[in-house]
């Protein structure tokens, strides 16, 4: 039945649309002189009617010159007839299916785009009869846009139709829109977008209507047909909406993120050839009816139906969604939004599933005196996750809980922190504000996705954020951005807040230290805010306020701090900018310090490659001058880096101004002293978004040895810019000094003959072993172990130019084939360690300022065993052996064979038992009597045997429980001194 109603509505709006197309095929695009004279009788007095006058003329005298377009508007006419018939053939299809109404549309695109391209060559054949002059480019735009703006060819179709035609629709209009005979007005409203290539016409209603028991704050109803892309014709009900969940001042904090709003106009219904039946536009797709039900204490306010969008959206599925709020007084509130039940047509037996929507968001506030605050959480069925935000205040302190949980797989992740009020004094004026801590199961911390919202306050949304409440949302995305799901993760950490200025709080310090496995790594969390005359205060009255947040961790590849000004002021200035610390020994090894990032041309390490300038915005209270300076400084290990640019902006609407003058700088000290400037200053003036004049130079200077200059000037007045090349220059002597060569062999050799060069690696799972030795030994090696020696001063294996700024007589250093006691070694492996590449392999300038400060290259080896095995002389011993058992005394102690029962079972559990077994059972083949063995048996039982030769009891059964068996030791006590209990069924 939907698809029957669905193509019965789709095939009666072409239908109308085809007729007017016929009509326009009709009249005023019947042929080319019925179109110009449309053109001419619709066309303001003017040059531009008196040219279509002229053109209309030739064309009817059949004037060669004008011959041409005449056919060429005649075959864009013909297109357009053509499309018309083909639409109506594709109506006349049965059953009218939606691919024929796609190709009925397409037909309809045709008809508009002949019209189109028929204005376009008569705009072009007029602009052809403009004289040249010097307003001629500007007469021609004119021209062209008088033509396409004449709107009464299309418009005609539409005007003084037929009574029944519209009937139907002039009572939807008065009905929704309160508009009376709605048809007539059709031809005033529609509208065509040439470039958007859409035709639409819209009636809106003025006021708010009650249809029944719907309300809507005002609608309008649109046709539109778009084919610029896929040609669509569709029906679109707008619902203008106000933001209803608003009316009370308590409920107004109940969910946050959503403030008031202004009106909106959302498509409500959709109906088009494209897409089908949608509700609402955007990416939720729904439709929100603005229904209102009050009853004492609670109020239905909104109700939607939407479609599902993504795996679901053709499942036959509809959502019912309603928003509930309730208050008891200004002592309680609450608001759930989006719950409600889905509804689903199966097919089946049932036809029809209903189940149970859960609210996405639901938010509840208190005030009772004693107790106040509220709470948030919110479900995302995409991501199968819970989250909520918790933030209540006692008398004396304060909890505040962040959490989310995850259902498919489980993981989970919470902050907690409890406030103490008033805070407690430490001393010097310090105070502890609160205490909490971090833990998360499954989920893993990000630290890149941390460290890219330090200047957002990423840290003090998560460590005893501000009015969590209202930020809730934003507060949970931010946490499953830092808290990633991952199997196996754990994160767990104290967190604290401090303070100083005692309880006026003129510095607030959020610190916490947590812990993130598998992949092991410590990171510190900060966020420090400095306010005068008080943190604590509104932050329009703060004269100072300083936010800067803090990420440090402490990996086994690196050390890294990072610094991050939020949002800040200074007596009116606002600040920002970033710092970073890196001491990288892993992989590429780096070490660096940044102050406001690095010089333009050398390329940081990864982990500070995106620091801000640290920048100042000097502008004075008034809206049309800007000020803005920003500076930084690096060191690196070879180099030092520093900058800055000064930037003054004034805008007078008409016209406006800028100065600007920078320089950055970076000097380098290894292989030579080598630096280099860049100069960027300039001036310039606009009028009317147009530069006036202008002056501005960009350069770089390189030297000492030679000096080098390049850059570039350039000046402009009004239309014209000259740009002055300067350079490349260069003068001065190069450096021509010579240092003394040196032999790396002699080097290597003096560094690997050093003691400390050698070290003894013991063998895989041997830690442990213990090993005594004295300090007088020569350095001994495990038989199965390895050797490695390295040195620190020259990279083996590579072909070098210098080591520091001496050139080097033998470029490449190899390690022969090592032999052990006159035999090769039965394994070699190189040993690896980071060296600064500059400091021995001559480089560009330009990439030594680029490459990695360290990096990888071979300075030893480890050696193993030989391939040959080498034998001492033989040793006669002679191997005999006893049993006895230590410590026993085999005297009567009743008590003593619990301790036995106890004992022997975990010493034979143990990790020596457990190597000693593996290594043989000398015993296991021994026979008691014919055909008895030792046998494993279920773990937990024993048996009773003789202590002289561990036999088992006669009569006794090979494996009884050891209660059992404690109960016939008992009961013999007269032999108690001769058994003994043997635990059995021991797993190694």
């Amino acid at each position: 039945m939907t698809d029957d109603v669905w193509s019965a509505l789709t095939r009666g709006v072409l239908g109308f649309a085809h007729s007017r197309a016929g009509d326009l095929t009709g009249s005023s695009f019947k042929d080319t002189g019925s179109l110009l004279a449309s053109l001419f009788d619709n066309s303001p007095a003017g040059t531009t009617k008196a040219r279509l006058g002229t053109l209309k003329q030739d064309i009817n005298n059949l004037s060669p010159l004008v011959q041409q377009v005449a056919d060429a508007i005649k075959s864009k006419v013909d297109d357009a007839k053509t499309a018309v018939t083909n639409m109506a053939n594709e109506l006349g299809t049965d059953p009218f299916t939606i691919e024929a109404a796609g190709r009925a549309a397409t037909e309809l695109a045709y008809v508009l785009i002949a019209f189109d391209q028929a204005l376009d060559l008569i705009a072009d054949k007029l602009a052809e009869q403009e004289p040249a002059g010097p307003n001629h480019d500007a007469n021609v735009t004119d021209i062209k846009a008088a033509i396409k703006g004449i709107d009464e060819p299309w418009r005609k179709p539409f005007r003084n139709l037929a009574g029944d035609l519209t009937k139907t629709f002039d009572a939807l209009c008065q009905a929704v829109l309160g508009i009376d005979k709605a048809g007539s007005k059709i031809a005033t409203q529609i509208a065509w977008s040439r470039p958007d290539k859409r035709l639409a016409f819209t009636l809106q209603s003025t006021s708010a209507r009650q249809i029944g028991p719907l309300g809507f704050d005002g609608a309008s109803v649109e046709a539109f047909f778009a084919y610029k892309t896929d040609a669509t014709l569709g029906l679109a009900l707008r619902a203008k909406l106000q933001a209803g969940l608003r009316n009370d001042k308590l409920l107004e904090k109940i969910i946050p993120g959503e403030a008031k709003t202004a009106d909106t106009n959302a498509v409500a219904i959709n109906l088009d050839t494209h897409d089908g039946l949608t509700f609402g536009e955007g990416k939720d797709k729904r439709l929100v009816l603005p229904v209102r039900f009050n009853f004492p204490g609670i109020e239905l306010r909104e109700f939607a139906i939407a479609r599902p969008q993504g795996k679901d959206e053709n499942s036959g599925r509809i959502d019912l969604m309603t928003t509930i709020a309730g208050k008891i007084g200004d002592v309680f509130g609450v608001v759930t939004e989006g719950g409600g039940v889905t509804i689903t047509w199966t097919g089946g037996d049932s036809a029809i599933d209903v189940k149970p929507k859960p609210p996405p968001s639901t938010g509840v506030r208190i005030n009772t005196g004693v107790v106040r605050g509220g709470g948030f959480l919110r479900y995302k069925e995409d991501t199968k996750e819970y989250g909520g935000v918790l933030d209540l205040q006692f008398m004396r302190f304060g909890i505040t809980a962040i959490g989310l949980i995850g259902t498919d797989p489980f993981s989970f992740v919470v902050v907690i922190g409890v406030h103490f009020l008033p805070k407690i004094e430490l001393s010097f004026g310090f105070t502890l504000n609160g205490l909490g801590g971090i833990l998360a199961i499954e989920r893993t911390l990000d630290s890149d996705a941390l460290a890219k919202g330090l200047k957002d306050g990423a840290v003090g949304q998560l460590l005893f954020p501000e009015n969590p409440i209202d930020a809730a949302p934003q507060i949970l995305d931010r946490l499953a951005q830092v808290f990633p799901p991952r199997s196996g993760g754990f994160v767990v950490g104290p967190i604290a807040e401090l303070g100083w200025g005692s309880q006026a709080g003129f510095l607030k310090a959020r610190l916490g230290i947590v812990l993130s496995l598998p992949d092991p790594k410590i990171v510190i969390l900060g966020a420090v805010q400095i306010g005068v005359p008080s943190a604590d205060v509104d932050p329009k009255l703060r004269v100072v306020d300083i936010h800067a947040e803090l990420l440090g961790e402490i990996t086994p590849d690196f050390f890294l701090i990072r610094v991050s000004l939020a949002p800040s002021k200074l007596a009116g200035l606002t600040l920002s900018g970033d710092l970073g610390i890196l001491i990288q020994w892993s992989g590429e090894a780096a070490f660096a310090i940044s102050v406001g990032g690095f010089f333009p041309k050398y390329t940081p390490p990864p982990q500070l490659a995106d620091l801000r300038r640290v920048a100042i915005e000097l502008s004075p209270p008034v809206k049309w001058l800007t000020v803005h300076a920003e500076a930084y400084v690096a060191v690196t290990s070879n180099t030092i880096q520093f900058g800055g640019k000064i930037v003054v902006s004034a805008d007078l609407d008409v016209a406006s101004a800028k100065a600007w003058i920078g320089l950055d700088a970076l000097f380098q000290w290894s292989p030579r002293f080598y630096f280099i400037f860049i100069v960027d200053v300039g001036i310039e003036v606009k009028a009317l978004g147009h530069t006036i004049a202008g002056v501005a130079f960009h350069g770089e200077l390189q030297g000492t040895k030679p000096w080098r200059l390049e850059g570039k000037a350039s000046v402009d007045i009004l239309f014209w810019t000259i740009d002055v090349p300067i350079g490349p220059e260069e003068w001065g002597e190069k450096d021509a000094t010579v240092a003394e060569t040196v032999n790396p062999l002699e080097i290597a050799l003096a560094a690997l003959t050093a003691d400390s060069a050698w070290t003894p690696q013991l063998p895989a799972g041997s830690d442990m072993l213990v090993r005594f030795t004295e300090s007088d030994l020569p350095l001994l090696v495990h038989p199965l172990g390895s050797l490695e020696v390295k040195q620190l001063v020259v990279p083996l294996e590579t072909d070098i130019d210098r080591i520091g700024s001496s050139p080097v007589s033998v470029r490449r250093i190899n390690l022969s084939s090592p032999k052990v006691g006159g035999h090769d070694a039965m394994a070699v492996s190189h040993s690896l360690d980071n060296f600064p590449p500059g400091h021995f392999i001559q480089q560009p300038d330009d990439q030594q300022a680029t490459r990695p400060d360290f990096e990888a290259f071979p300075c030893g080896m480890k050696l193993a065993t030989t391939k040959v095995p080498d034998f001492g002389g033989s040793v006669d011993a002679v191997y005999e052996w006893n049993t006895v058992f230590p410590h026993q005394t085999f005297e009567s102690n009743r008590d003593k064979w619990i301790l036995d029962a106890i004992a022997r079972p975990v010493m034979r559990t143990s990790a020596v038992a457990a190597a000693q077994r593996l290594r043989g059972n000398p015993y296991q083949k021994v026979t008691r009597a014919a055909d008895d063995t030792i046998g494993m048996v279920d773990p937990g039982l024993c048996q009773v045997c003789l202590k002289s030769d561990l036999k088992l009891v006669a009569g006794q059964p090979p494996a009884m429980t050891t209660t059992a068996a404690a109960q016939f030791v008992m009961a013999n006590g007269a032999m108690e001194q001769a058994l003994e209990l043997v635990s059995l069924g021991v797993a190694a």
